[in-house]
């Protein structure tokens, strides 16, 4: 009995969302058809409540354009029979982007030894024993 008033429960309160659910999908077709593929692609309608739509972009340069391209995108809602008061644009990354890969540099053989005579004709500095350590490093990676 117990699991029959959850499914219940379930039920109801899928029923309920449903049209949101159903608003969202026709927001996100009729914006499909009045925004550019990149644009698009770039965006998504996060919400819809008392007649204010929000849109998720994934960074500030694509807010901006659909900052601009908001009153068209209110009239399309609106000739779709949608009431739409506002629009409002927010920044969320979907996807951030990954690190860039490590570089692993090595200096040739020969390379390593110019750096070493190099350091050999220098007198005692910071500079002789910065390129001491950077053809000895280079050299021991490989």
């Amino acid at each position: 009995m117990h699991s029959q008033r959850v499914r219940e429960f379930l039920i109801d309160g899928m029923y309920s969302l449903m049209p949101q659910a159903q608003r969202l999908i026709e927001l996100r077709r009729i914006a499909a058809g009045a925004l550019p593929g990149n644009l698009l692609r770039s965006c998504s309608i996060a919400n819809y409540k008392q007649g204010k739509v929000v849109i998720f972009a994934e960074n500030s340069a694509v807010a901006a354009k659909l900052k601009l391209l908001a009153p068209t995108l209110r009239d399309h809602f609106v000739k779709s029979a949608i009431e739409v008061t506002g629009i409002e644009v927010e920044v969320q990354p979907t996807n951030p982007a990954p690190p860039p890969p490590a570089k692993h540099t090595y200096l040739s053989t020969g390379a390593a030894q110019a750096l070493t005579d190099l350091a050999n004709q220098l007198p005692d500095s910071k500079l002789k024993s910065s390129i001491s350590k950077l053809a000895e490093q280079n050299v021991s990676k490989r």
